[in-house]
């Protein structure tokens, strides 16, 4: 009794019936596929054999059953796909098409990932980057969610057991002042200046500022006085252009500062930007993805001002 199962039928049993269809031949269809004769007619004999019918009509010019019309029409069909799925993914790991999606925190995605991105795109023109300017929840959401492949920004710290991080860079806090404040003409600054200044908290969720408050509070006794709750960077300069407050933020931004604000150095403590790689845990990147995170583990730097 046949059994009900298509676990028997190969590709290349497919491939052999497609082909001497086309050809209506044995020995043209294995000369198409680098086959010998015997060859193909194995393997349409156990193709019929499993089907428990004939397939083909065997005579000068081989011609299909309408059971083998079938299976040739089906044949023809799926091959296609596969083969066009097979090309895709061999196209994919050989970096010549794919797509990366990257939730990236505003600080870095202003100031980092621009140049990484053209350097990327240089040497990888066929491959498609989208980035998503995010907060650090939205980063996490959209990495956890698998909108995006990878996330870039401050340290989320160890509340999420699905993601991986990596520590790519670790940059120094600054204190950003307009050029007016009594504290922009200073070299350094420590932290009980940081007392009495009324501060703008830029991404408040992200994890570092747990830390830094943490720091603040136990070296310098310094509990800072928050005045305004901002998402992007751009509003924390208007923000200190128009004198509302001072801001604690990672010097690499200072390439995107407006000239009439100064970055002052930050002492006792001195207080670190760790910037980390974000990935879901035990989910395999895509070639392309994976490209990428090479390239950000090996060009990913804190620019700064005035230096090319």
């Amino acid at each position: 009794m046949p059994r009900n199962t298509t676990e028997d039928i190969s590709l290349q049993q497919l491939r052999a019936l497609a082909a001497v269809a086309e050809t209506g031949s044995f020995t043209l269809a294995a000369e198409a596929l680098q086959l010998t004769q015997p060859a193909i007619s194995h393997l349409i004999k156990r193709m019929e054999e499993e089907l428990a019918q004939p397939l083909v009509v065997r005579g000068r010019r081989i011609r299909m059953t309408n059971a083998g019309q079938m299976m040739v029409d089906t044949a023809v069909r799926a091959l296609r796909l596969i083969d066009e799925s097979v090309g895709a993914c061999r196209s994919q790991s050989q970096l010549r098409e794919g797509r990366i999606v990257l939730a990236v925190g505003h600080l870095t995605a202003g100031a980092l990932l621009p140049p990484l991105l053209g350097r990327f795109s240089l040497r990888h023109p066929t491959l498609a980057t989208t980035l998503l300017d995010s907060t650090a929840e939205q980063m996490i959401s959209r990495v956890l969610s698998q909108e995006a492949d990878l996330g870039f920004g401050s340290d989320i710290g160890q509340q999420h057991s699905e993601l991986a991080t990596e520590p790519l860079f670790s940059d120094r806090l600054a204190l950003f002042v307009r050029d007016d404040h009594p504290l922009a003409q200073r070299v350094v600054v420590d932290g009980r200046h940081l007392e009495s200044q009324p501060f703008i908290h830029v991404n408040p969720d992200a994890n570092v500022w747990r830390s830094v408050s943490r720091q603040l509070s136990s070296t310098a006794n310094v509990y800072p006085r928050v005045v305004h709750h901002v998402s992007m960077l751009s509003t924390a300069f208007g923000l200190i252009q128009s004198g509302a407050g001072v801001a604690l933020l990672p010097r690499y931004v200072e390439v995107l500062m407006p000239g009439n604000l100064r970055a002052v150095a930050v002492t006792r403590p001195a207080l670190e930007y760790p910037v980390v790689a974000v990935r879901l845990a035990k989910h395999p990147l895509s070639p392309a993805a994976l490209a990428f995170l090479a390239m950000a583990r090996q060009h990913m730097k804190p620019p700064r001002a005035g230096k090319p």
